[in-house]
């Protein structure tokens, strides 16, 4: 019964619904921005190739597309609840451009380590000698050594 109210309150919540018509907003809007993603990457590919230098203006512009493309993502994931632009700023491709050239670095686990348990020493048989060949006893006299 407590969950049925729950549902029903959720369904009836007018933030929720407006939440999914910016939702669908920002799909759309991300759809967009892909088509520019394309154009720039090919534009900049050509340039490249004809150039042989990138445009700094297009790649600030992909910077800030970049950027944009991740907000809207965040959003549309429920990972934040500030909206992308129109509805908030044009993210800055500058920060964002700072954030990446940062190295990065695996955080390191600071478990204290047990101190390795000790082996007994394993026992060893001992070696058995070798014999030396035994003087055949079939060989002439020659061979075998005085007694």
């Amino acid at each position: 019964m407590r969950d049925e109210k729950n549902v029903e309150t959720c369904v009836k919540d007018k933030s929720v619904w407006m939440r999914l018509l910016y939702m669908i907003l920002f799909v759309i809007l991300y759809w967009v921005a892909e088509v520019v993603i394309f154009a720039v990457a090919v534009y900049q590919f050509l340039s490249v190739l004809f150039t042989g230098n990138k445009d700094e203006k297009i790649l600030n512009l992909g910077k800030s597309l970049s950027a944009y493309v991740y907000q809207v993502l965040q959003f549309l994931t429920f990972n934040t609840e500030s909206k992308p632009y129109p509805m908030g700023d044009w993210p800055d491709a500058k920060l964002l451009a700072a954030e990446a050239d940062k190295p990065k670095r695996a955080p390191r686990k600071t478990t204290a380590r047990k101190p390795a348990a000790k082996k007994p020493a394993a026992k060893r048989k001992p070696r058995a000698k070798k014999e030396e060949p035994k003087a055949d006893e079939n060989k002439p006299a020659e061979d075998k050594a005085p007694e």
